[in-house]
């Protein structure tokens, strides 16, 4: 394994640790990996729920409230119809809860057995029947283009909120909230599907505030030199949809003709201290133009008492603001900030039922391996939380027999203890004992069906172990053909749940892209699992003339075919993967992300730990290099007892540490009593209720010394 530590640029780092008040150490891991934008770093540095982006920066968000809330008032039925994944069932639960709490008549579905992923006709014309007149696809239905014009022929209208990858044509839908549209207004692109529907359950509380879709202007004046500055943002729904600035001299401008009057035309007026403004815009406009102004003020000093009589220069100095826009803030953007947070704060009700979904947003957004940067940090740093305190009742069901009540739930508990028990019930073809699992609020069936998901995911394991053993001489063969690029298997004894979780050992097996696909008897179903940076989608895309159904994401995807054009597709993609953008280094990299002495690997490295945690996709654990390390023990575990306990010596310390796969290593690579150079990760290990430090080792070599 070949280590790699980026040179960095040690005047940006002194100078990050002084704009944001770090330490050196922190501020050189961010600098190394290129986390040094004000935009980027306020992830990482801040935990504030105010911090997620507005849901209605999408701009179909208000079309999709608007749909739903006459579907309330009219008492229509809705349906709700996801996917058999974490983020399907999880994106399921949080808008079927949704719609409950407004009264809606709502049903659910997701897809059972071996139904395909996705919208059918089938289903279309069932809930046609079901006198059904809104359907909301979550998790699918960006590419269900005819599933969703038959449903508009039948009188039924689809809202999607989805995350996989458009194709070229789009379903005629009432709302599409997808970030991945290619003219997508939303600043990030990087939330699952029960992100998505969190921000949709948000947006519906919102509309029951009086703020919804009131166009606001929020409106600052301030004495310049010899002149009377005036700036007005211009918001609704809590976006900024338009500012002005304009510098006046008194008595010089016919104020009723500037673009000014233009802007304030029709829209509330609010300002910050009316006393103080009114005065500054007597000067300004003169003692016979009116503006009639709203003093929110008073309003927020009841929420915020220590802002009492200060006024926005001074909040100026004291604001985050300039921290992460790179600039120092006018008084109008801390008047916006302010008007902001007061909204957010007094609507308790939003923040409580916001709060309160994080646990399942968390664990779609860690189980469909999101990238953990932009507002995706905040949402699981929250939701793990949430697990750890008090989650839902059937997520603690779960929990309790996964062995993780009590403890702070890390992300690597979700991926490796609660997303794979969800998981299993879709694979297994019953995923609606996991809904039912999350929304059901009878105690005796929440504890009946968690003890069914446990089990299926028992079942799970056990034919994935027998479909992991089919396809090693199949995948062998298929890498050869494709040069070490590819992995193609098929075969009718494959159960076609566990396609997915075979493609992804495939190709972290054999560190290449991986297609796993079951033989039915009505057809082919598969699953693509990527590695070495390939694209899932734009290699499906170079196939779907020979797929009925197709669609995912950059790290995953699934298709349908007929089982004769299978060996079709095997001709294809051997014609494709060359073209493919796939990264071809042989020697694995190992990033560094710094390089300690033994004498300063101690417990402080663990604050610097959580200030990057939670890791996860686009953000690995943090890899420390430590020269000079003695291995003190060495012992063996697991099964086979292919796995390592170390203990080292670092001089002032002794460090703990854990090395998986290692086993053959000892005597070869190195032996007790050696002094190596060590890449480590620094965590805790917890074992019967206690957190104890722990090393988890990457790679060791023999000091050289």
């Amino acid at each position: 394994m070949k280590w790699n530590k980026k040179p960095i640029d040690a005047a940006r780092v002194k100078e990050l640790a002084s704009t944001f008040g770090l330490d050196l150490l922190s501020s050189a891991i961010f600098v190394r990996r290129g986390i040094d934008s004000p935009q980027r770093l306020q992830f990482y540095l801040e935990d504030d729920l105010r911090f997620l982006h507005n849901p209605f920066l999408f701009d179909e968000m208000t079309d999709a409230v608007q749909r739903i809330q006459a579907a309330a008032s009219e008492g229509e039925r809705v349906h709700v119809y996801g996917d058999r994944d974490v983020d399907g069932i999880t994106s399921t639960v949080l808008m079927t809860e949704a719609l409950a709490n407004l009264g809606v008549e709502v049903t659910w579905g997701v897809p059972m057995g071996d139904s395909p992923y996705g919208l059918t006709l089938d289903l279309v014309e069932s809930l046609a029947t079901q006198d059904v007149t809104l359907l909301i696809a979550v998790d699918c239905g960006t590419t269900n283009v005819s599933e969703i014009t038959h449903a508009a022929d039948l009188g039924i209208d689809t809202i999607v909120i989805d995350h996989h990858n458009p194709q070229d044509e789009l379903p005629p839908v009432v709302a599409l909230i997808n970030p991945k549209m290619a003219d997508s207004s939303y600043p990030f692109e990087g939330l699952c599907s029960v992100a998505l529907a969190s921000k949709v359950r948000y947006a519906l509380g919102f509309a029951h505030t009086d703020f919804f879709n009131q166009p606001l202007c929020l409106l600052n004046a301030r004495p310049g030199n010899e002149s009377i500055i005036i700036e007005a943002i211009k918001i609704e729904n809590m976006v900024e949809i338009d500012r002005i600035s304009e510098s006046l001299v008194p008595g010089v401008l016919d104020v009723e003709h500037s673009r000014l009057a233009a802007f304030l035309q029709g829209v509330a007026i609010l300002v910050y201290d009316a006393p103080a403004q009114e005065q500054i815009l007597r000067r300004a406009f003169g003692a016979t133009v009116e503006v009639s102004t709203v003093d929110v003020a008073p309003e927020m000093w009841k929420l915020f008492p220590s802002l009492r009589d200060r006024s926005l220069l001074r909040l100026r100095g004291e604001s985050r603001l300039s921290r992460y826009n790179g600039r120092e803030p006018a008084e109008i953007d801390v008047f916006l900030s302010l008007f902001t947070t007061f909204v957010h704060r007094r609507e308790t009700a939003l923040l409580e039922d916001l709060v309160g979904s994080l646990d399942l947003v968390a664990l779609g957004t860690l189980a469909d391996m999101m990238p953990l940067e932009d507002e995706n940090r905040i949402i699981v740093r929250h939701g793990l939380r949430r697990m750890s305190e008090s989650p839902r009742p059937g997520l603690r069901c779960l929990l309790e027999r996964q062995k993780l009540r009590g403890k702070t739930v890390s992300a690597r508990d979700v991926g490796w203890l609660v997303s794979p028990v969800i998981n299993a019930s879709g694979r297994m073809g019953e995923p609606d004992r996991a809904v039912r699992l999350l929304l059901t609020t009878d105690e005796q069936e929440r504890e009946e069906l968690a003890d069914s998901v446990i089990g299926l995911n028992v079942r799970r394991r056990a034919v994935g172990d027998d479909a992991w053993d089919l396809v090693q001489e199949q995948a062998r063969e298929s890498l050869a053909d494709h040069g070490g690029r590819f992995i193609l298997v098929h075969h009718d004894a494959i159960n076609r749940g566990v396609t997915g979780i075979v493609a992804g050992r495939l190709a972290r097996h054999y560190g290449a892209p991986a297609a796993v696909v079951s033989l039915l008897p009505d057809g082919a179903v598969g699953s693509i699992r990527t590695a070495r940076g390939m694209v899932v989608t734009d290699l499906l895309s170079r196939c779907h003339d020979l797929l009925t159904d197709w669609g995912g994401h950059d790290q995953a995807g699934g298709f349908r075919l007929d089982g004769a054009q299978i060996g079709s597709l095997e001709q294809r993609l051997l014609e494709v993967i060359p073209s493919l953008a796939i990264d071809d280094e042989a020697e694995p990299l190992l990033e560094i992300d710094a390089e300690l002495t033994p004498d300063l690997l101690t417990l402080k490295l663990l604050e610097i730990v959580r200030l990057f945690a939670p890791f996860g996709q686009e953000n690995p654990p943090l890899a420390f290099l430590v020269r000079g390390l003695r291995i003190l023990e060495i012992s063996f575990m697991g099964k086979t007892q292919e796995h390592l306990r170390l203990t080292f010596d670092a001089g002032t310390s002794k460090w703990p540490a854990v090395y998986w796969s290692a086993a053959e290593q000892v005597g070869r690579s190195f032996s007790r009593g050696d002094l190596v150079d060590a890449v480590v990760n620094v965590g805790v290990n917890f074992y019967q209720g206690t957190e104890t430090p722990q090393l988890t080792v990457l790679d060791v070599r023999r000091d050289a010394q």
